[in-house]
Order: C-alpha cells, then structure tokens, then sequence
C-alpha cells in the first residue's frame, strides 16, 4: 500500500508508534552507572534499563589504579587512593528511587539520566497525541481526486 495515494492510516500507525515510544521513555525504570569524584559529583554516568537486572543499589569502593591507564575513571584517584563506584536504581522519571537521596552524588546522576528522557519523551507523547485526530482530517481516498475534493 503506498503511504502517498493511502496517507490516514500510516498516519496513523506513526503516531501509535510515537505513543508507545514515548510511554516507554517515561515509563521504564533506569538504573544509573557512575563514579563519584572527590567532592561527591558524578561522573562518567551510564543508564542501564532495569528489566530483569535487579534493582539493588550498590555503592563500591576500588582501588584507583585497578583499571590500569586507559580507564578515565582511575585519573581521578578517589580518597586515599579508592575510586567509588556506584550501581542506582533512579525508578521512573515521575519517581524517584529507594536510595537517590542517600547514595553519593545519587540525586545529580539521576537528574542526568531521567531528564532528557523527560522532556522527549513529554514532547514525542505531545506530538502521538495530536497526531491521531489530524491523521482522521487526512484524505482517505487515491490520488490527486482525494486531495481535490478535501
């Protein structure tokens, strides 16, 4: 079927489409990844869905050169010579985790992982929604005639 002579219901299926894609940025619990610097900021921060992972918090304390040089996390060094490593569960980008408040550098790590995730996927559920009553003003029929009578 060509989407150019049948545009409604590709329409259509773009804008479902969007609207799962953004309710599962906005609903998808996260695990954070990071290392904490000396004053207490993450850094190097990674997201990992939590879908069958588990979702224990964890905070580790390393040896800074157990890297070895190419890792950028061991340049810092960490307190008398550790590097600490932590594992959160940040939970929804409406909620918030069990430990954010309590894990080093937990509220800012959580911040970087769940905003960006926030905003589009607000923006891309703004935009599914509003694409569905517009896909119905679309014409229906095929060719030029269909755009002609609308």
């Amino acid at each position: 079927m060509n989407p150019f002579r049948h545009p409604r219901p590709w329409a259509r299926v773009a804008s479902l489409v969007a609207l799962g894609f953004a309710l599962w940025l906005l609903l998808v619990p996260r695990i954070a990844l990071y290392y904490v610097d000396d004053g207490g900021a993450p850094y190097d921060v990674d997201v990992k869905y939590a879908w069958g992972r588990g979702t224990s918090d964890q905070v580790m304390a390393l040896p800074a050169d157990l890297f070895g040089d190419e890792d950028p996390a061991a340049g810092s060094g960490g307190k008398d010579g550790f590097l600490t490593s932590v594992r959160l569960n940040c939970g929804l980008v409406f909620t918030s985790g069990e430990n954010e408040a309590d894990s080093p550098g937990g509220d800012e790590a959580c911040s970087q992982v769940e905003t960006p995730r926030l905003i589009g996927g607000i923006g891309l559920g703004v935009l599914a929604v509003a694409g569905l009553p517009l896909a119905g003003r679309l014409p229906q029929g095929k060719g030029r005639e269909a755009w002609e009578r609308t």
